[in-house]
């Protein structure tokens, strides 16, 4: 947990940080961030007990948004709530510059935590079909929104480091899917600055602890859906040459 911690802070800090930093400075910034994170791990460790335990379904996310928004507050951001329902934006303006946007995702998965752990979570709720479901951050968002909020307090604190705008967006209902095209229909990127570059991350299993792996454009997988009305008569799957799937 501290390791992923401390390399996704010095990994997508020095990402921001040096957009317009010489070369010759990156070994001193790389030391300044290392140490300016070491300072953080013991609270950025409080957060994600307190995210794990404390979990929220996609759309639902009022507690956890409402969280994000005060940690982007208390390290120096100008912070909007309520973006696409329980999105979180804040905005770091630093001079003239690149403009950076920073996303994590806030929501957790319906799933009964079962690993004995002193933090798991103990939420049940009712999902929007009322079924009643765990719920536990079992991919990782826990993780995402503690890097994401140590990232934020170390670019923060070394403003003189670098110049340009960041945006920091906690984006709800990724497991669910619509959160992203929620937010962007909200304004996204009419209503704050749109960024040059966006950063966003994942934990991956894949990879040994301690690892960091990047890449530019798209990574992992996109998901759509589509909703298929067949209109017809039903039937039984022993006689489908009896049913009719159209007029």
């Amino acid at each position: 947990m501290r390791t992923t911690i401390r390399l996704t802070l010095m990994a997508f800090g020095l990402c921001a940080a040096t957009v317009s930093a010489q070369n010759s400075k990156s070994a001193k910034l790389h030391g300044e961030i290392k140490a300016r994170a070491a300072q953080e791990y013991a609270t950025l460790e409080q957060l994600y007990q307190h995210l794990h335990r404390n979990p929220e379904l996609s759309f639902h996310e009022e507690k956890t948004a409402a969280r994000i928004a005060a940690e982007l507050n208390q390290a120096g951001y100008t912070v909007t709530t309520s973006v696409g329902k329980y999105g979180v934006v804040g905005v770091l303006k630093n001079g003239a510059g690149p403009t950076v946007l920073v996303r994590t995702d806030l929501d957790a998965l319906p799933i009964t935590e079962n690993t004995g752990v002193e933090y798991a979570s103990k939420v049940r709720v009712h999902d929007d079909q009322n079924n009643e479901v765990g719920v536990m951050h079992a991919c990782g968002h826990d993780v995402h929104m503690t890097a994401f909020i140590g990232a934020a307090r170390v670019l923060s604190q070394l403003k003189n480091q670098w110049r340009g705008t960041l945006v920091f967006l906690g984006q709800s209902a990724e497991e669910r899917g619509g959160g992203a095209r929620a937010v962007l229909q909200d304004g996204l990127f009419n209503k704050f600055p749109k960024p040059d570059f966006c950063v966003a991350w994942h934990v991956a299993s894949e990879l040994p602890a301690g690892m960091v792996g990047y890449c530019e454009g798209y990574a992992l997988a996109n998901v759509n859906s589509v909703d298929i009305t067949i209109r017809g008569v039903g039937g039984h799957g022993a006689y489908p040459h009896t049913t009719k799937d159209r007029w």
